[in-house]
């Protein structure tokens, strides 16, 4: 078997364990007296050693061994946890997470010999408690050698029964690694399962073999047992129920899951068209066909959908030692707290969001967040709280990031905006949606000076571009001396949504239905004004009107009583968008595509409808 087919796989374990690594650290570096973090950390990076050293990477198991000694000695109590022993290892998880990295593009890079140094000479503080021996070699041939043989004894076939130890990572290549083992002694048959479903990603860990030698039983399970994470070692035949029991997991390139996405949209889309022909015939036959079809197209596309949903901790997970950093950097004491990290998302979303949570969460420990002094000064306590969290708002996660720092100057923002010709003179209020809409303003920026957190202005910018790219929205709330709150809401899933289809001069148009709070009818009777602007009064509810005619630049209306109006709804915005008829929903596939310049910033993308005609996707965000 060929070890380096688990390059991949082994990347992406080691990237896992490491994030675990990071987690315990933060956890144990807030409370030094706690046990549990200092074990989690050790078994995480004694994962990764294990992991390095059967794929034959040395310079990350020599590392690895390197910190496990150290952690030994810690968790053991032969050594007090300091400051610098933090910062030690904080250093030596950055350099493996390098190392493992290497490996995966597959350069075993040298260890690195002044951080092992360091690492042997931190677990050599406690007086020569601790033994450091070597690392463990890369498996080899000469590793693989017994060093005893009985020839006294006649060769015979015997079964044997190996178990990996559940929750092991990278069981085939352990599994390849044991059977080289076993073939030093003699020679090794009937391989069950296969030696091709051993490389497969289901492959549970539990296998069998024969062979045929004359080592005595003891000696050849003390060897396979030297390999690592076996559990047991047995000389007797599976039972049969056992094998039947296995529980079968797989993993799945996310490759894969995009090209069946898109079929699934194609599908949809075939779907679509088939219900108006079947409409148009007037066939019992071909209409029961094309409800049974409908269905189940409906159910693979949910299927699908539910295979890419994630838990948005895979992103969080990586900002609390991005916080510890920067806090520590820039001399401030901040407590970093997560909340919703299982709120799930579609992968494709979940891929795009980090970077846009990344700006706004530097931008809350370098602007937000005071130093402790001033803190102290403002009545606050000196340890300020950033908050990450995730929660479901109907169709649509909305993430916040919550600060409780110094809040925005409102009238600071709007004087520099005047002077930036970016507000007019006559705004003498800086509302939270134009405030939201400066910041976001490429290049503008508040702080006096530019630093290698922030300062250039495009944090929110960015935050900005990616959050409407994945047709989201972004919000502030901020009160001066109390803090602020950025909002970030995004759809489950971009790649098939529900739309509202509507209809202005002719031409079709999409509107998601994650933000179609209801639909009304336009009265003119019912119309007033608020600051202004036409506003159309629904339940006592004053909600500013958008004529869909006037942004597609067609003849104003020309008719007269009521029509369709669709209240649009993001966050706790609102505005009505009044069209000339609603002509039903339908399943819609996001079409990708380069926006030709000045085309407006209320189109969101295109579709193409059930009857083969394109359409435009309205953006819910830029309406209101």
């Amino acid at each position: 078997m060929d070890l380096s087919k688990y390059a991949a796989l082994f990347l992406a374990e080691s990237r896992e364990h490491l994030n675990a690594c990071n987690g315990s650290l933060l956890e144990w570096e807030r409370q030094p007296a706690a046990i549990e973090p200092v074990g989690r950390l050790f078994r995480a990076i004694h994962t990764i050693k294990g992991m390095a050293a059967t794929m034959g990477y040395t310079g990350v198991a020599q590392l690895g061994h390197a910190a496990e000694n150290l952690l030994d000695a810690l968790r053991q109590g032969r050594l007090s946890a300091t400051s610098d022993t933090f910062q030690l290892l904080f250093r030596a998880v950055d350099r493996l997470g390098a190392a493992v990295e290497a490996a995966g593009a597959g350069k075993d890079e040298a260890p690195d010999t002044s951080l092992i140094a360091e690492l042997d000479a931190a677990a050599l503080d406690t007086g020569g408690d601790i033994p450091v021996v070597a690392a463990p070699p890369a498996p080899g041939p000469a590793a693989e050698e017994p060093k005893t043989r009985r020839a006294s004894d006649a060769p015979r076939s015997r079964p044997v029964q190996v178990v990996i130890r559940p929750g092991a990572v990278m069981r085939g290549a352990r599994a390849a690694l044991l059977l080289k083992r076993a073939e030093v002694f003699g020679e090794v048959s009937g391989v069950r399962p296969p030696i091709g479903l051993l490389e497969k990603d289901e492959f549970d860990g539990q296998f069998a073999f024969r062979l045929l030698t004359r080592v005595p039983d003891a000696e050849i399970a003390a060897v396979l047992t030297s390999v690592g994470d076996v559990q047991t070692v047995r000389f007797e035949e599976p039972a049969a129920a056992e094998r039947a029991n296995r529980v079968r997991q797989i993993r799945i390139d996310l490759h894969r899951l995009d090209a069946l996405m898109k079929q699934v949209g194609e599908l949809v889309v075939a779907k679509n068209r088939l219900a108006i022909l079947a409409t148009e015939g007037a066939d019992p036959t071909l209409t029961e066909l094309s409800e049974r079809i409908a269905r189940l197209v409906a159910a693979m596309q949910g299927e699908v959908i539910a295979a890419r949903m994630t838990p948005v901790g895979e992103v969080f997970e990586r900002f609390p030692r991005l916080v510890r950093d920067l806090s520590r950097d820039l001399k401030k004491r901040i407590r970093f707290d997560m909340e919703g990290e299982e709120i799930e998302l579609d992968r494709s979303i979940l891929d795009e969001i980090g970077d846009p949570l990344l700006h706004l969460i530097r931008n809350a420990v370098d602007h937000g967040m005071e130093p402790p002094d001033e803190r102290v000064v403002a009545g606050k306590v000196a340890e300020g709280r950033i908050l990450l969290s995730a929660t479901r708002e109907r169709n649509t996660v909305a993430l916040r990031v919550t600060d409780d720092g110094r809040g925005i100057d409102r009238e600071k923002i709007l004087a520099q905006a005047r002077r930036e010709g970016i507000a007019p003179e006559e705004v003498d209020v800086l509302s939270d949606d134009l405030l939201v809409r400066v910041l976001a303003r490429p290049g503008f920026s508040t702080a006096k000076t530019v630093s290698g957190v922030s300062g250039r202005g495009v944090g929110v910018d960015v935050a900005m571009t990616r959050v409407r790219a994945m047709g989201g929205t972004l919000e502030v709330r901020s009160e001066l001396g109390r803090g602020s709150t950025f909002v970030i809401r995004v759809p489950l899933t971009l790649a098939i949504v529900r739309a509202l289809l509507a209809e202005a001069d002719g031409e079709r148009y999409a509107v998601p239905l994650a933000y179609v709070a209801e639909t009304v009818e336009f009265d003119p009777k019912a119309v007033t004004a608020i600051r202004d602007r036409e506003a159309l009064v629904v339940r006592e509810q004053v909600i500013p009107t958008i004529h869909l005619r006037t942004l597609v630049a067609a003849p104003s209306w020309a008719g007269s009583g009521k029509r369709p109006t669709v209240i649009l709804e993001v966050g706790e915005r609102r505005t009505a968008l009044v069209v000339d008829a609603l002509v039903g929903q339908q399943d819609i596939v996001v079409e990708p595509f380069d926006a030709p310049h000045g085309l407006p910033p209320f189109v969101g993308g295109a579709t193409i409808l059930a009857d083969g005609a394109p359409a435009l996707i309205l953006d819910a965000a830029a309406l209101l």
